[in-house]
Order: C-alpha cells, then sequence, then structure tokens
C-alpha cells in the first residue's frame, strides 16, 4: 500500500531543489550570526588592560570596552606606589559610569565624594612598594547606549599621579 500524504503535500514537495538550496542559505546565515557573537564585536570580548606610570605611582585598569544593555562586568584597578601616598584616591570621570548600577567595590573606600565631574574614592595612605588593588562589580542599565570616554585616574589628595584614558561602547 502505498504512503498517503496530508492533504496538500505531494512526493513533489519532499523532493524540491529549491528547498535544499534554501536550507543551506539559513545554515549560513546562522553560521554568520555565530562567527560575529563570537569575534566579540558586540560585546563579550577579553577586556583589555590599559597602563599609565608615572614618577609616584604606576596604574593598571581592566575593564570592558564594549558592552550590551543589561550586561554584568567587571573593572580591576591596580595602582602600585613608588613612594609614599598619602591619600590613594581612584576618580572614575562621571560619564563612564552614568546608568551604571555599581554592585560591589572591594574593598570598600574609606570615603566616597564626587568632585569636579568625577566620582572620587579614598583608600587611605600606602607606603612605597605597597600596591591598591580594586575590584568593581556593576551592571550596564537599559537606558544607556552610545560611547562614553574619559580619565581614570590615580590621585595623592588632589595630585594626579597616573591616568589611564578610557572608551566605553555600550551596544542596545
Amino acid at each position: 500500500m502505498a504512503y498517503q500524504y496530508p492533504e496538500g503535500i505531494s512526493e513533489r514537495h519532499l523532493t524540491s531543489g529549491t528547498e535544499r538550496r534554501a536550507m543551506w542559505w539559513r545554515h549560513g546565515l546562522v553560521a554568520l550570526v555565530l562567527l560575529i557573537a563570537l569575534s566579540g564585536l558586540l560585546g563579550g570580548a577579553p577586556a583589555p588592560t590599559e597602563r599609565a606610570a608615572g614618577p609616584a605611582a604606576t596604574l593598571a585598569v581592566t575593564t570592558p570596552d564594549r558592552l550590551r544593555n543589561g550586561m554584568f562586568f567587571e573593572t580591576r584597578v591596580s595602582a602600585l606606589a613608588k613612594g609614599p601616598i598619602a591619600d590613594a584616591v581612584v576618580a572614575v570621570p562621571a560619564a563612564m559610569w552614568r546608568d551604571v548600577t555599581v554592585n560591589s567595590m572591594i574593598p570598600a573606600p574609606s570615603e566616597e565624594e564626587y568632585a569636579d565631574g568625577e566620582f572620587r574614592f579614598h583608600f587611605g595612605p600606602l607606603a612605597k612598594g605597597d600596591r591598591l588593588e580594586l575590584k568593581i562589580d556593576g551592571q550596564m542599565n537599559p537606558a544607556r547606549y552610545a560611547r562614553s570616554s574619559g580619565r581614570l585616574r590615580l590621585l595623592d589628595g588632589g595630585a594626579e599621579l597616573a591616568a589611564v584614558p578610557l572608551t566605553l561602547q555600550v551596544i542596545p
């Protein structure tokens, strides 16, 4: 007995050459989307490290330069004192943290303030050879998009010791 196809379906539908060519097109499209995602062009690539050195300290900042809305991220700041620092202050430009939720900062600063368009976090004195390791966990809020840039600075009170230029691209 011959197989009975459902109404409107025949043997011709199962062997159509057009359908096989369209299937390859769909596979190619899926492969292209996966390659773009794996490349990091849409966020999620390893975070670059920017470094700066001054006569009194060195500064290294590891943070993503491209994020998507809603994405969690981590920023690491490492400062090495080449000489005594009376009050180590990490200054983050306000534009970099617009529409960002900071979930944690370890270690916690002894004092926080906003001055001259920057969020400033005071960590107290550092002796020569001391290292300040700061880990900041945050999340990009959905309202944020476009590019912003600024300089993350290490200060001794108000005097700049080292500064790292940062750029952040937020993709919706």
